[in-house]
């Protein structure tokens, strides 16, 4: 396992204390305390005193995913045969859908350690705030400013260093939560996928592991992302709340080769038959 200090472009982003929280700093001050108070009335307590009791113990990269799951006591059910599958050594990406927030990326997480016993993965800018976990987060900044294009730019780059050196890169490319349409009450469905994953993947020459995550968050979420954005990350963290006690079913894919993806054409159609890999795990 490898431990390097939180790149000096994602300093930013650290905060002291550190929260579960989706309030964005450069937000308005309405905006910035709407979705706090949202988050608190809704039990961002209750997660944080999970995360305050895992951080007083000493630190261990290998165990806090794990150890987190334990406490919550959600159960991640899939075929450990076919995650131990995945090569031992080379690039390697876990690519999956993402259908609750916090929830899936800890599974994620956990499953990753197991493999490789290190990780990388790659998240929304605004949760790369602990200290010791951001040495392991590569943010992803969805402002359009020059600061979130160079976050992202570095991020790309230190992906690409880090599958050289044989440590896993964990990707969500639809980037957001599912939603589902028809203003929260039609089929729930990943955002469009971008194609930033495939150009990583074609210039580490990577083998994917394709993750597929059964379940979607409440109706409630659903409704309140298409009312407005402040509304729809105010429910994030509730949506992981509601997950606590539960068991989340996820199927894993046989690993895919560069050899067998680097005939798959260019980033966006790589990128479609990433997203069609993964959906047909559904079934």
């Amino acid at each position: 396992m490898s431990f390097a200090r939180v790149d000096p472009q994602f300093r930013s982003y650290l905060r002291d204390p550190p929260r579960i929280s989706y309030t964005n700093p450069d937000d308005a001050w309405l905006v910035r305390n709407f979705v706090s108070s949202i988050e608190i009335l809704l039990g961002r307590n209750k997660i944080e005193a999970v995360y305050n009791r895992l951080k007083d113990e000493q630190f261990n990269l290998l165990t806090f995913f794990s150890s987190a799951l334990e406490e919550t006591k959600i159960t991640a059910k899939y075929d450990l045969d076919k995650l131990y599958a995945a090569p031992k050594t080379g690039p390697l990406m876990f690519v999956a859908n993402h259908p609750f927030g916090i929830v899936d990326g800890i599974v994620l997480c956990d499953m990753a350690l197991r493999v490789r016993g290190d990780l990388r993965i790659m998240l929304h800018s605004l949760l790369c705030q602990d200290r010791q976990l951001a040495q392991f987060f590569l943010p992803i900044d969805f402002h359009e400013t020059k600061q979130a294009l160079k976050t992202n730019i570095r991020s790309k780059q230190l992906a690409l260093e880090f599958l050289s050196q044989d440590i896993p890169v964990l990707i969500f490319p639809s980037g957001m939560v599912s939603t589902a349409d028809k203003f929260g009450f039609g089929s729930v469905r990943d955002a469009p996928w971008t194609t930033f994953a495939a150009k990583i993947i074609r210039e580490a020459r990577a083998t994917v592991i394709p993750i597929f995550f059964h379940g979607q968050n409440s109706r409630k979420f659903h409704i309140a992302s298409h009312i407005g954005e402040p509304f729809r990350m105010a429910m994030l963290v509730n949506e992981a709340i509601n997950k606590f006690g539960e068991t989340v079913k996820i199927e894993i894919g046989d690993p895919l080769t560069w050899d067998h993806l680097a005939d798959r054409g260019d980033r966006q159609q790589l990128t479609d038959y990433l997203y069609r890999q993964v959906q047909s795990l559904r079934n």
